[in-house]
Order: structure tokens, then sequence, then C-alpha cells
């Protein structure tokens, strides 16, 4: 091999290092954070292996950090401080599956129009978008969301409770598809005025469903849901835009604490009711 050919091969990792660190160093995110962030295009293979070789490590995970970060540099009962805290770790030293600040416009604005009294979030994470929502819903507002994963859930209630919503905001470790036909009968659900579907994404779609053949969609109920430029989600427009019951709109946006990673958030407004009712679930 050409003797130039070969130093330019081995030079070129150390080059590629040298400018991530210096990128890091003017925009002042940790290289940590570069080596985290998703590609595009992909499910964040790298991504996952590089969280759990830090979780091996420093003997926590990903939730324990974020919420010892929150912890140390909020104020108790002040929401907006614990939100403030949650993007600055997110965008300056762990990327997570948060909507983040960019969308939580997005998902305001859809709660303060829809003004639920009763709402369901199905993906809680950690808990920012409950959050969000609390802040945004009518005094008497209530929310119940639901999370899949234990450690999630527990760092999600804790900060929840931090913001000062723990009395407004049920969390429920669970799987989506055990709760919702047991909303009535365990939560005292008649009716849902809003629900965020932000959860498996490839579970959007039948978890609908199965709120419009339990009855817990009215007429002018409200769903919405994130990530629909997914692989997994992409059925969810599909569905609402041509299934004859919902009055749709398409709010572009980027993915959470990222920037150039186009994605999207879709509301459909039900308008159906009468085609589902006297129907039970049967999903």
């Amino acid at each position: 091999m050409d003797r130039r050919l070969y130093g330019a091969l081995v030079a070129a990792p150390a080059v590629a290092v040298g400018l991530y660190a210096l990128y890091a160093y003017r925009s002042k995110k940790s290289l940590y954070f570069w080596f985290n962030v998703p590609y595009s295009g992909g499910r964040g293979t790298f991504r996952g292996l590089f969280v759990k070789a830090r979780n091996f490590i420093y003997r926590n995970t990903i939730q324990d950090r974020l919420w010892n970060y929150i912890e140390a540099r909020s104020e108790e009962g002040n929401a907006d401080s614990v939100l403030a805290a949650f993007d600055d770790y997110c965008y300056n030293y762990e990327w997570t599956w948060a909507i983040g600040d960019k969308k939580a416009v997005i998902l305001a604005k859809v709660v303060q129009e829809a003004k639920p009294k009763m709402m369901l979030e199905l993906g809680t994470f950690l808990g920012y978008s409950a959050i969000i929502i609390a802040q945004n819903m009518p005094p008497d507002g209530k929310l119940i969301t639901v999370e899949a994963f234990p450690k999630s859930a527990e760092i999600a209630r804790k900060i929840i409770n931090r913001a000062g919503y723990g009395d407004k905001v049920t969390v429920i470790n669970a799987f989506s598809y055990d709760v919702i036909p047991n909303l009535h009968h365990d939560y005292d659900v008649e009716t849902l005025d809003m629900v965020f579907l932000d959860h498996f994404m490839e579970g959007y779609v039948a978890d609908l469903k199965r709120l419009e053949k339990g009855g817990f969609l009215h007429n002018g109920s409200v769903a919405f849901a994130d990530n629909v430029r997914g692989e997994g989600s992409k059925g969810f427009s599909e569905y609402i835009r041509s299934s004859g019951h919902y009055e749709c709109q398409f709010y572009e946006a980027d993915n959470g604490y990222t920037e150039g990673m186009s994605d999207g958030m879709e509301r459909g407004i039900f308008k159906g009711a009468d085609m589902f009712s006297g129907e039970t679930l049967g999903l």
C-alpha cells in the first residue's frame, strides 16, 4: 500500500475525533452528548450500546442520572424550573426520548384548545409531556398517564411530584392494552376528552381502536400522536385520515433535542361516536 494512503487512513480517525471535540467545545456540549444522539434513519443501536456501557460504569441508569440532575438544579413545586433542568440535561449531556421543548409548544397549544377535564397519555417515559399537559389543562383537569417500564414510571412520579403536579397526574406502571379495557372499572373513567399517544409506535392504531370500541371517545375528543413519521407509527396518520371519524391536522416538528431530524405530530378530532355506540371491546 502506498505510504501516503496508509498514513491518511491511520490519521483519519484521530482527525474525526478532533473535529468532534472542537465542535463539542464550540457548541458547549459534552462529547458524550454527541455520541449519545441517535443517528437519523436508524433506531439508535449505537446510542443504546453507549448508554448501556455508561450504565455499567456508573452503576445507575439514564433515568437515575436525569433525576439526580433535576433534583439538584430545580425548585420544588416550580414546574418551569424542572422542565428547564430537564432540557439542559438532554441538550448538553444525554439525549432522551422526551418530546423536548420544541414539541412541547405544539402539545401545549393542542391541550389548551381541547380543554380536557379527563385525559389519557400512553407513554409517560420520564414525565416531561405529563408536566406540559398538567400546566395547560383546566385547573380541575385530571391526567392518567401509562408507562410500561417500571424504572421510568418510578422516576416519572418523582419528576412530576417535583413539578408540583402529583395530585393532578396519576402514573400507572402497566401496558396500555391492559389499562384501556379497565379504565371505567379501575379508574372511574366514563369518556376521555383527549388522548396523547407517545408510547410503542406500532401500537398506536390498535390502542386507538380499543378506545373507540370501548366507547371512551365522545364527539369532540382529541386523539393526538407524536412521532407520526416513524416507521412504526405511519399507520396512525393513514388510519385517522381515511377512517372518516376524524378531522385531522398535521404538525411539522423536529425530533426532541435534535436539529434537522424531521418528525411530526398529528391531531384528530373524533366525530364518530355514533358509529361505535353500543360496541364492546373486541381487541
